[in-house]
C-alpha cells in the first residue's frame, strides 16, 4: 500500500486526535509559552549561534565547519547510558553528558590526537574500533550503539561523496534558502528517515534532520561569504525535535499528561520499542504541545504587552502576575519559532535536571533516529 507521509506538524495533529496514552493540557501549554516569552524579553534566548557552544571548533573554513556539523548530527542519537554505565566526557577541565559529551569527545580527539575527523574520507573509511576509541567516556564506557553509529557515518559519507561532491556545503547551496527543500535533500541520507505509522497513516518526526537544518543556520549565520545561504523564510514549517528529553520537560511542566499505565512503564525503566503506539504518542504529543505554545506566543505577541509569568521552578507552580506585577512588551522582541521553543525546553531540562528526574523519567527507546 502506498502511504502519503504526513509532515511532523501534521503528524502531531493526527496522533493527538486519537491518542490513548498521552494528553496535552492546552492551558499549561499557554503558561509554558509565557515562560519562553519572558526568557526572550530578558535576553536569555538569543539568536541561533553555533559558535557560542565552546565544544564546536573555531577557526575552520565554512566547508570544514559544515562537515563537522553534519558529522555531529549524523551521530546525534541515543546518549542515555545502559544500566550501571555512564557516558561522561571531560574536555579542558569540564565534564559533559549526553550530546555535549560526544561533542567533547570529538574535540578531544581533534586536539590531543590530531585525528583527521570531520572529513568525507574519514567518514568513508572509519573503523568501528577507532570510532569507539574516540567516543569512549572518561571511565572507558562505550557510547551506546557504536556499531550502528559506524554504519550511519559510512552511509552518510557515501551519500556526500557520490551525490554532492563530498561537500555538505553543496547541499546547503542546492537548497536555495528553502528549509523544506533542504529537508528533502537530507532525507535522501538513510539514517535521517525518521518515520512511523499511527492509526493507518504514515507519520514523520525527522528529529535529527531538522536539528541539522537548525545547526546549519547557526553555523553559517555569521559567515560573511555564505550567510546568504541560510536566509530561510520557512523555518516555521519545521517542528520541534521529538526526542526523549524534551517530552520529559513538557511532562514536568504539565503540558503532557501520561496515562497511569504509561507512567508505570516509564518508572520501571521499561524499554519502549521505536514505532510502538506509546512511543509514537509521546513524540507526537510533544510536537503538538510545542505547536500550541508557538500559537500562543503568536497570539500574545499580536495583542501587545503582557503580564509576566512568575514561576517557582522547584515546585513547578505558576501564577500570572497582574499589571502591577510588571507588564512586558514583546512586540519588538525577535521572531520565535517552534525550534526555538524546543531549544528552550531542552536547556530547561538540563538546568533543572534533578527536579525533573524526581518527577518524571524520560522514555527509553534505543534508536538511531533520536
Amino acid at each position: 500500500m502506498d502511504y502519503i507521509t504526513l509532515n511532523p506538524q501534521e503528524s502531531g495533529d493526527h496522533i493527538m486526535k486519537t491518542a490513548k496514552h498521552v494528553k496535552v493540557d492546552l492551558e499549561k501549554c499557554k503558561e509554558a509559552a509565557l515562560l519562553v516569552m519572558d526568557a526572550v524579553v530578558e535576553g536569555k534566548i538569543g539568536e541561533i549561534d553555533y559558535s557560542a557552544n565552546p565544544l564546536h571548533p573555531s577557526g575552520l573554513s565554512d566547508e570544514e565547519k559544515m562537515l563537522w556539523v553534519f558529522l555531529l548530527d549524523v551521530l546525534n542519537f541515543s546518549f542515555w547510558p545502559d544500566e550501571g554505565e555512564e557516558y561522561n566526557v571531560t574536555f579542558e577541565g569540564q565534564t559533559y553528558t549526553g550530546y555535549l559529551a560526544m561533542c567533547a569527545a570529538f574535540r578531544k580527539a581533534h586536539k590531543e590526537l590530531n585525528a583527521p575527523i570531520a572529513t568525507v574520507q574519514w567518514m568513508l573509511t572509519v573503523d568501528v574500533g577507532v570510532l569507539d576509541f574516540i567516543l569512549k567516556d572518561d571511565k572507558g564506557f562505550s557510547i551506546p550503539m557504536i556499531t550502528q553509529r559506524k554504519q550511519a557515518v559510512k552511509e552518510a559519507g557515501e551519500w556526500l561523496f557520490w551525490s554532492h561532491d563530498a561537500s555538505f556545503l553543496n547541499v546547503v547551496r542546492k537548497s536555495n534558502c528553502n528549509a523544506q527543500v533542504f529537508l528533502r535533500y537530507i532525507l535522501a541520507c538513510e539514517s535521517f528517515r525518521d518515520y512511523g505509522f499511527y492509526n493507518n497513516r504514515k507519520v514523520s518526526f525527522f528529529k535529527r534532520a531538522q536539528i541539522l537544518i537548525n545547526d546549519t543556520v547557526g553555523a553559517l549565520i555569521g559567515s560573511e561569504e555564505n550567510k546568504h545561504l541560510v536566509d530561510f523564510k520557512d523555518l516555521d514549517t519545521l517542528s520541534m525535535f521529538a526526542d526523549y528529553r524534551v517530552p520529559q520537560a513538557l511532562n514536568y511542566l504539565e503540558c503532557l499528561e501520561y496515562s497511569p499505565e504509561l507512567l508505570d512503564e516509564l518508572q520501571s525503566n521499561k524499554l519502549l520499542t521505536y514505532g510502538a503506539e506509546k512511543e509514537v504518542e509521546i513524540r507526537g504529543a510533544s510536537i503538538y504541545a510545542v505547536q500550541q505554545m508557538y500559537k500562543e506566543i503568536q497570539r500574545v505577541r499580536a495583542a501587545g504587552p503582557y503580564s509576566e509569568c512568575d514561576v517557582d521552578t522547584v515546585s513547578g507552580e505558576y501564577r500570572l502576575m497582574g499589571a502591577t506585577g510588571g507588564d512586558m512588551d514583546f512586540t519588538n522582541a525577535r521572531r520565535l519559532l517552534p525550534i526555538d521553543i524546543d531549544v528552550w525546553l531542552w536547556m530547561f531540562r538540563r538546568e533543572h535536571a534533578d527536579e525533573v528526574e524526581s518527577i518524571v523519567p524520560f522514555h527509553r527507546t534505543r534508536s538511531i533516529y533520536y
